[in-house]
This record gives C-alpha cells, sequence and structure tokens, in this order.
C-alpha cells in the first residue's frame, strides 16, 4: 500500500498566543492559531489536506479538516502550510486538551492517499505556556494512521453517473424551502426526520447492510435533529456530519457536546485562505 509519506512529509508546527473570538451570540472565547508545514516532494498538482485530532480529558476527540496552501514550488517540489485553524484550550463543557494530533491525505492523478502515521502537533504542556510554541514534527510518538478515505475507481464512478443521467428520479430529491416558519407543511424539517426514521427501519430490518446519514450544514444545533441523528447512530447507522469549525470550536452548546461524546463522526471544516 503506498503511504502519503513517499510523497510530503510534515515538518514544522507552530502555535500562536490566546486570541479572543467571538460566535454569533457575542460569546467570548480564546483560542490559539496553529500552523503545520509541509515539505513537498512533487510539483503543485500534488494536494494535501490535513485531518486535525483534539483530544480532551473527558476523553472525546474533535476532528477537523484542513485545507493547505501552496508555496516556494519548483517543477518537482514544492512546500505547502495549511490555512489557519484554532485550538481551544479549555473550553467551559469539555475537557482541557490532552494534545493534538494529525495525520493527512496527498491527492494526485485523481486519487487519495493516507500517511501511515498520526503525528503529535503539540502537548498540553504546549498549551499551559501561554507564549508562541514552535516544534519540528519527527516520528517521536508517532502511531499508527486509521483515518483512511475510501476509494472509488474512475470507472465505476463514471458508470455510476451515467446511470443516474438516465435515471435521474432515482435519486429522490425533493426539494423544499422554509418559509422562515418551521411548522409550515414545507418547511423541510418533518421531512428531514421522516427520511431519518426510513434509515433507521432499513438499518433495523437489514443489519448485515450498513446504512449511512451524511449531512452537510453550516450550523447542526437543533435539539430535535442531534437527538434524532444521535437514535440513528445506536442504532446501527453510519452518520457522519460536516459543519464550519466555528460552529463547532465557538459554542458552549448542550447539542455539539451531545454529538462529541456519542461517537458520531462530526468533522470541522478549516477551508478559508486567511482568518475571517
Amino acid at each position: 500500500m503506498q503511504f502519503a509519506e513517499q510523497l510530503a512529509f510534515p515538518t514544522e508546527a507552530k502555535l500562536g498566543r490566546n486570541h479572543s473570538r467571538t460566535n454569533d451570540f457575542k460569546d467570548l472565547f480564546y483560542v490559539r492559531r496553529g500552523v503545520i508545514r509541509f515539505d513537498m516532494f512533487w510539483g503543485e498538482e500534488l494536494n494535501l489536506k490535513v485531518v486535525l485530532k483534539v483530544h480532551r480529558a473527558d476523553h472525546t476527540c474533535e476532528h477537523f479538516i484542513v485545507d493547505t496552501d501552496a508555496y516556494d514550488v519548483r517543477w518537482n517540489q514544492h512546500r505547502r502550510v495549511t490555512r489557519d485553524f484554532f485550538v481551544h484550550p479549555f473550553p467551559m463543557k469539555h475537557g482541557h486538551v490532552t494534545h493534538v494530533s494529525f495525520s493527512f491525505i496527498c491527492h494526485l492523478h485523481g486519487r487519495s492517499i493516507p500517511s501511515q502515521h498520526d503525528y503529535i502537533f503539540m502537548e498540553s504542556h504546549n498549551f499551559d505556556d501561554q507564549n508562541p510554541q514552535r516544534r519540528e514534527v519527527t516520528l517521536h510518538h508517532a502511531t499508527a494512521n486509521h483515518y483512511h478515505t475510501h476509494e472509488l475507481g474512475a470507472d465505476e464512478l463514471q458508470r455510476d453517473m451515467d446511470w443516474i443521467n438516465h435515471h435521474f428520479e432515482s435519486l429522490n430529491l425533493v426539494p423544499k424551502f422554509t418559509k422562515g416558519q418551521p411548522y409550515h407543511p414545507y418547511h423541510p424539517k418533518p421531512y428531514i426526520h421522516d427520511r431519518i426514521n426510513a434509515t433507521i427501519h432499513r438499518q433495523l430490518e437489514r443489519p448485515d447492510q450498513r446504512q449511512s446519514i451524511k449531512v452537510c450544514v453550516d450550523c447542526i444545533d437543533d435539539t430535535d435533529f442531534t437527538s434524532h441523528l444521535i437514535h440513528a447512530h445506536a442504532c446501527g447507522v453510519r452518520v457522519q456530519c460536516i459543519v464550519d469549525w466555528r460552529k463547532m470550536t465557538l459554542t458552549n452548546s448542550d447539542n455539539y457536546v451531545r454529538l462529541k461524546r456519542s461517537g458520531v463522526e462530526l468533522l470541522g471544516v478549516f477551508c478559508t485562505p486567511k482568518d475571517r
């Protein structure tokens, strides 16, 4: 099996001072900015994403996806640096950070290649120290990386797309409009709960066939929705939620606490070129 270390290797990790941020409710949070740099053993067409893992004292682990940008580009090599990402060291409703680790995924010629190892970004004593922190990334304390992508062949994907183009009704897409009223008959909330119930029913009827629910929203802070997703997960459905990092980090919401502790795959995304 090919590993991403044949194409790239992390070299440097940096952690900034405390940085104040507010959320939509004007709640104040103190977070710390992080940066990871990589040497890339290929031209600029080689892309890389970081999978950041924030381990806490209450045994929760928050996962984030971080984009990178190229610099010092040559025809056969270049360097990459992560976009701005932030870690909340001492949240109100979670344990403090015990350590932050990361793996990475290289993308080249339509394929994704995971790293073999999970590397240490920073440890608890780095967050206890209020001064900026810097460390060289090495294999010291590195562990096996278990976060892999599911790779599909281009021919298989093309066959599926050709079939969908001629059987569009198979997608079962239903347009819904909120009208700004949660109890309006055209609001998507009842429909979403019906779809979750149907997925749970299929999973319980056919436990050998793993069902899945994938949610990609800006914010998932809805008690009914959160409870239903956690129930689906408990029934054996694979649940994955992708949200903006701010809504997942800059919050004191019990709904996010329950999601993080439930085992549901919750991913925060850092993708803006600079902090906004």
